[in-house]
């Protein structure tokens, strides 16, 4: 089966304006990651414990929200971190934390473009980590880093869940 190229995907920093959409998407995030194991939880005031968003939201070299966007239209975000970040592997120079698509954007090839768009931005050792649990993340990861290092990566354990470590040139 072919497949389909997402027209008009890109990937840019989040706007202070956007702030609340990021928020918005963060909380059906982690709403979904509870399902498979995730440490998320949401309180009976749909606020999402714990919360590290406003970590992200600080500016600092090491940490960078971005929204994925198709056309004009945002679609999910990604939150990258680069060394010194400190909740990655020994020796990783880029870390992707967390990555979203809002599930009616998903199978289109948003997630794939935004990924590759994520990898070619930021070069150097690369670490994606899943939770164990969250099948559907694990074959996504592996089909697009597989598509994009064309096999040359390496798969183990980090975080208590399986990990891709690539590299893509140095930063």
């Amino acid at each position: 089966m072919a497949r389909r190229e997402a027209p008009g995907v890109s990937v840019r920093a989040v706007r202070p304006r956007e702030r609340r959409l990021l928020r918005s998407f963060f909380i059906h995030y982690c709403g979904e990651l509870s399902v498979v194991g995730g440490p998320y939880v949401l309180d009976d005031q749909g606020r999402v414990q714990p919360d590290h968003l406003p970590h992200w939201l600080t500016k600092a070299p090491d940490r960078h929200a971005l929204l994925l966007l198709q056309g004009v239209f945002p679609v999910g975000f990604a939150l990258v971190g680069v060394a010194p970040f400190p909740w990655m592997s020994p020796g990783r120079d880029v870390c992707l934390s967390e990555f979203f698509v809002a599930p009616t954007h998903r199978s289109c090839g948003i997630g794939r473009a935004a990924a590759l768009q994520l990898f070619d931005r930021f070069p150097g050792k690369w670490e994606v980590c899943e939770l164990p649990r969250h099948e559907r993340a694990i074959a996504f990861w592996r089909r697009v880093i597989g598509e994009y290092t064309h096999g040359d990566f390496r798969e183990l354990q980090a975080r208590g869940g399986p990990a891709q470590h690539f590299e893509n040139g140095r930063p």
